[in-house]
């Protein structure tokens, strides 16, 4: 049975348990006490060793390191407690995502993690720059769509051609604008498109030359397809290919995403989610990224979903609605995602991973699949991580 790792209590509390079948981090307003991920009891704040303080990363991966508001104490080995420290940006919540899918090599741990926390980063400082959270969505997505590491943009996976085609999606909160692209090619970054489809057209999806030559209509340049293609991404399909390895659902190789959600100063929230797809795909083939209530979904009256895994599974359940269903349902952001995730592996054997934000700024980052790249922001401070028991925090300029 896999392990999920989620913090659970009330204001001023909490520990870290696992059970059940998922992995993830959970965070809320309140603050946590310390547990290992061997399960022990929470340590009362006097007990905590001093040397765990401070606004640098440590060199030990599963260590959380802070240097921690007044009212709270850090955690350690996969807790993601966010505490209220009183400032201006108390409001603002960025979360982002590099992918469910099978483990991260070793000697791409590194890159991937710092990656992904300059995602959040960026999303991050957009909002505190007075940027919209559809700004901050957007700005987090470019910065993992430029980083060959990610499945998206131009780290994008092949089709069965050798050919790249990549999916998009983005979505507005405040009254449900969205934007989407589907099967593009020439195109940098299939984000920055999919919100030009939301803003300046009056259609809601755009795919294949349809899509690029709205493109061109509105001034993205066109690029040599040969730039968004990597010699790891052509071995990638080689091995695919040899292998003969078809994806399936329990088994979602190959299968990365990227995503962020975000809630602004004003109340809004915003979901965006880029894919190039699954290794070795059918030309034409089109998963649950670009797919609104699939890959993402953004209310500003329930939350900011954006999701990840295998694109057919997610599709069959309306992964991002459904979890947003259980928060109209009263549940909270933790038991939201577990519902949902855990309903497409029994209903269709369906492996993948969300992150989610609420209308409070509630926050989730929840996984069935072996990792999941994900970083997150609130008050001030960025945490990050890909395993379970392997996270990092530090204190943001």
């Amino acid at each position: 049975m896999s392990r999920r790792a989620a913090l659970v209590g009330g204001s001023g509390t909490g520990r870290l348990v696992r059970s059940g079948r998922n992995q993830g981090l959970y965070g809320t307003c309140g603050s946590a006490a310390p547990a290992s991920c061997a399960g022990a009891e929470p340590l009362p704040a006097e007990r905590l060793p001093a040397e765990r303080f401070g606004a640098q990363w440590l060199g030990q991966l599963d260590i959380l390191a802070t240097d921690p508001p007044r009212n709270s104490v850090p955690s350690v080995r996969g807790s993601m407690a966010a505490s209220t420290r009183g400032s201006i940006d108390a409001s603002l919540v960025v979360v982002v995502h590099g992918g469910g899918a099978s483990n991260i090599s070793a000697d791409r741990k590194e890159r991937v993690r710092e990656g992904i926390a300059k995602a959040a980063t960026e999303g991050y400082n957009t909002l505190k720059a007075g940027g919209s959270a559809v700004d901050a969505v957007e700005r987090a997505v470019i910065v993992l769509e430029n980083d060959p590491e990610f499945n998206a943009g131009c780290g994008s996976v092949l089709n069965v051609k050798g050919d790249v085609e990549m999916d998009a999606s983005i979505m507005d909160g405040r009254d449900l604008s969205a934007g989407a692209v589907s099967a593009v090619r020439c195109v940098e970054n299939p984000i920055k498109l999919a919100r030009l489809v939301m803003e300046k057209t009056p259609h809601c999806f755009l795919t294949g030359h349809g899509a690029e030559k709205f493109a061109a209509d509105v001034g993205i340049p066109e690029i040599p397809v040969e730039k968004l293609i990597t010699e790891r991404n052509k071995k990638h399909l080689e091995k695919e290919k040899l292998e003969k390895g078809a994806q399936k659902a329990d088994c979602p190789k190959n299968s990365g995403t990227v995503g962020a959600v975000a809630l602004d100063c004003k109340g809004n929230l915003a979901y965006a989610t880029s894919t190039g797809g699954i290794v070795n795909k059918m030309v034409g083939r089109v998963g649950d990224s670009p797919c609104i209530g699939a890959g993402g979904y953004a209310d500003n009256n329930l939350g900011a979903v954006s999701t990840t895994g295998h694109g057919e599974s997610i599709l069959k359940v309306n992964l991002a609605r459904l979890a947003l269903f259980h928060i109209e349902q009263g549940k909270t952001v933790d038991e939201a995602a577990e519902l949902a995730l855990n309903y497409m592996k029994s209903k269709v054997k369906g492996l993948g991973g969300l992150i989610l934000v609420s209308k409070t700024g509630d926050w989730v980052a929840k996984w069935t699949s072996a990792s999941m790249p994900w970083a997150a922001v609130k008050n001030g401070k960025l945490q990050a991580g890909i395993d379970l028991c392997e996270t990092k925090t530090r204190d943001l300029p």
